[in-house]
């Protein structure tokens, strides 16, 4: 208890700022007298009080503010989790000490992450909703007429499995059509021309860009390089599946226009298109760089849909730093830079989510059409996108059932049944062959969904149970066991990444809880429905988590890990209320990508490069010492690969060589083919191949044995060399009497 000096000694003091708030001194009084001063709002104006630049007022309610505890609280609250987040994901990644201490580090910061994002110590910032309405769809009658029944004539033309003249034109008309029946107001390309006649009015030209804008294409230009960097090294040998493209291609370029491709078990049209297109532009030959070019030009064009999608469902800052994290990251590099379909499933993802998340908040029929637009190209692409259209579907039911929707629920039930018959329009090719040739069309499904390759190894729902567990656990702990698109055996996260994803796992289910917003829950949902091309893998569970098969989920994984970095600026500036808390800000979270830049740039260009070369047979050295010796002594004719069992994919060895519908195997009991030439021959046998060897040496003594000699352990093989003269009989030389 204070005695009565002491207290006129306080009531002595002035205890009032000149601008009338309560000062510190006013504060500690308070606490004596029993009854303490609430702790002013951040939202008070500066202008008012320059000289409290750097108290630290806790966002919150009343009785929070006024309570020294919840004060001194929100000061810790965040770097705590976020450390602890950050030692238990290094923890599980690097396998060291006990699974539990990093498991009890992430309770704990998901606890305390939780604790600040309910007592605001950050702004849990959405989009605004506007205030518009929607309305009922319209429609322009001709159009759509025009659009059905180009449609019709587009699925009746494909009967077979080709996009021939009829067929595409009507394709494309029908397209058109629909999207111009129901679009609300002028079509973009209609503003985008009256822009530009406006700018050639003008008298001169000004352009003003934003130190924001400066950052996003800075971050941009940093993702960019990450996915071309050493693009035709990294990763250095194609496996089978890269043979089996890569023919489809040239059966494009031959003038085969297929709608789908049957071979290597089928497969959508897309990628072959787009390789084809490469092929002709840039000249790259049927190579494993032309396939590189277009899946990493897929993955690229993704990142600004994750950029407008964070905006969207949280602020800019949410989506910036999720573009960055998701350009620089190992996970979607790799199955960008591979060669192979797997980024075209995240590259519509992303715009389907955009333009769900956009096309609600705006009440904007437009964006439904742009989002079936997206639903149906996808099906084009890569086979997992079929679950698209589920994830589309669920995210409407899941706005129905929210406070927002009052008085909006049928206008969006009939806005996403104009998304489906768009979609239906775009897929509408496609939809004929699986009508027509369904066995073909879902027999990879098939065979991982249910028992059409194999029996299941043990009841459905315990092993899709198993999967989904296994699949939500390959961001923390192992992405699956493929090398061709993983490192085996680690998470799909990096330890900065992999912490920030999983508490804006906790920061969004707290933002759902306090706000009610139905796109916390979606995005949170999304995850494990993207996830299901691999967690329904149930006869051949081993082959969950794939890396491939869930890419669809880098859209919202990012996000989440994005919000958490949004977070954190958000706190530093509530807790330093300064100039100096953006810099602080900056300098935190510029840390934490460098750090994660760091490590990926290591598992990608290091680790996955390694990988690639240990275990991927080195046909590119095969390849490349085959156009030697046809550009020297020999002809390509005179090459061959001695099959050997489980060895090297002649295919592949001819493709690199730069032939790439020759197959170069050839079996030793085919030899005897060899002795009908008289020009150079040349063989490449595997190392243990001692009898093909033995009976190359008999059949010609004068051939030269070579060892072509690799670092790596395995990848050696042995070169048999045919000299011309060798081969010529005695009986068919000069003077040899017949």
């Amino acid at each position: 208890m204070m005695s009565d000096e002491q207290k006129k000694k306080f009531d002595s003091i002035e205890s009032r700022s000149e601008n009338g708030e309560p000062t510190v001194l006013d504060w500690v009084k308070s606490l004596f007298s029993g009854q303490p001063i609430p702790i002013p709002d951040s939202d008070m104006d500066e202008k008012r009080r320059p000289s409290e630049t750097r108290r630290r007022d806790l966002p919150g309610s009343e009785d929070e503010r006024a309570s020294s505890w919840a004060f001194s609280a929100a000061q810790f609250r965040l770097p705590f989790a976020l450390l602890l987040a950050l030692m238990a994901q290094f923890g599980l990644e690097q396998r060291s000490g006990s699974i539990w201490v990093s498991i009890a580090f992430y309770v704990a910061g998901a606890l305390l992450i939780g604790w600040a994002a309910w007592q605001r110590d950050f702004q849990l910032r959405h989009a605004p909703l506007l205030p518009a309405r929607m309305v009922a769809p319209g429609v322009r009658i001709p159009f759509l007429v025009t659009a059905l029944l180009a449609s019709a004539l587009t699925y009746l033309s494909a009967g077979d499995n080709t996009f021939d003249f009829i067929t595409v034109t009507a394709w494309l008309i029908g397209m058109g059509a629909i999207v111009y029946a129901f679009w609300e107001g002028e079509l973009p390309h209609a503003r985008i021309w009256g822009r530009f006649k406006s700018w050639l009015n003008m008298g001169g030209v000004t352009v003003r860009v934003s130190t924001w804008t400066l950052l996003v294409l800075l971050a941009f230009g940093v993702s960019v390089f990450f996915r071309v960097y050493r693009l035709s090294g990294v990763p250095a040998e194609m496996v089978s599946d890269h043979a089996e493209k890569l023919l489809d291609v040239v059966d494009v370029l031959n003038g085969q226009k297929s709608i789908f491709f049957p071979r290597n078990t089928g497969r959508e049209a897309l990628q072959f298109y787009l390789a084809a297109l490469t092929f002709k532009l840039f000249g790259t030959g049927i190579t494993h760089l032309t396939l590189k070019i277009g899946t990493v030009a897929a993955g690229i064009v993704t990142l600004p849909f994750i950029y407008l999608l964070g905006k969207e469902a949280a602020d800019k800052k949410t989506g910036l730093f999720a573009m960055t994290l998701a350009g620089i990251a190992y996970w979607p590099n790799v199955i960008s830079r591979v060669g192979l379909r797997f980024p075209l499933y995240p590259l519509f993802v992303a715009p389907a989510m955009y333009y769900l998340v956009r096309g609600i908040r705006r009440r904007s029929l437009n964006d439904f059409l742009l989002m079936g637009f997206f639903v149906g190209a996808g099906l084009h692409g890569y086979s997992p996108a079929r679950v698209i259209p589920i994830l589309m579907t669920a995210g409407v039911l899941l706005y129905l059932f929210h406070r927002d929707a009052e008085g909006q629920r049928s206008h969006v039930l009939s806005y996403l049944v104009v998304a489906g018959l768009i979609a239906l329009v775009v897929v509408a090719p496609l939809a004929r062959i699986a009508v027509d040739q369904p066995g073909d069309v879902i027999y990879r499904m098939a065979t991982r969904v249910g028992t059409t390759e194999r029996s299941l190894p043990g009841s459905a729902f315990a092993i899709f149970l198993d999967n989904v567990w296994d699949g939500l656990k390959m961001f923390a702990w192992d992405n699956g066991e493929v090398w061709v698109i993983s490192i085996p055996g680690r998470p799909a996260l990096d330890w900065v990444s992999g912490a920030l994803f999983h508490l804006g796992v906790v920061i969004a289910a707290v933002r759902y809880v306090r706000k009610r917003r139905w796109v916390d829950v979606f995005i949170l949902l999304s995850i494990p429905i993207l996830q299901l091309p691999s967690t329904l893998s149930l006869a051949f569970p081993a082959e969950n988590p794939a890396t491939n098969r869930a890419a669809g989920a880098i859209v919202p994984v990012f996000f989440l890990a994005g919000l958490s970095l949004s977070a954190l600026v958000d706190w530093m500036r509530a807790q330093w209320q300064s100039r100096a808390s953006s810099i602080y800000g900056a300098i935190v979270v510029g840390l934490l990508i460098f750090v994660s830049a760091r490590i990926n740039y290591n598992l990608v260009f290091v680790e996955y490069d390694d990988l690639i070369r240990r275990s991927a047979w080195n046909t590119s050295e095969a390849g490349r010492v085959i156009r030697g010796f046809a550009h020297s002594v020999g002809d390509y004719e005179d090459a061959y690969v001695v099959a050997f069992p489980h060895w090297m994919d002649t295919r592949l060895v001819a493709m690199n060589a730069g032939k790439a519908t020759k197959d170069y195997a050839i079996q030793p009991d085919e030899f005897s083919i060899l002795e009908q030439k008289s020009t150079s021959q040349l063989l490449l046998l595997h190392p243990d191949d001692k009898a093909a060897l033995a009976d190359l040496e008999r059949m010609f003594p004068s051939g030269q044995v070579l060892q072509w000699s690799n670092p790596l352990p395995g990848k050696n093989f042995m070169i048999f060399f045919i000299p011309p003269e060798t081969i010529l009989r005695p009986a068919m030389m000069p003077g040899s009497g017949s």
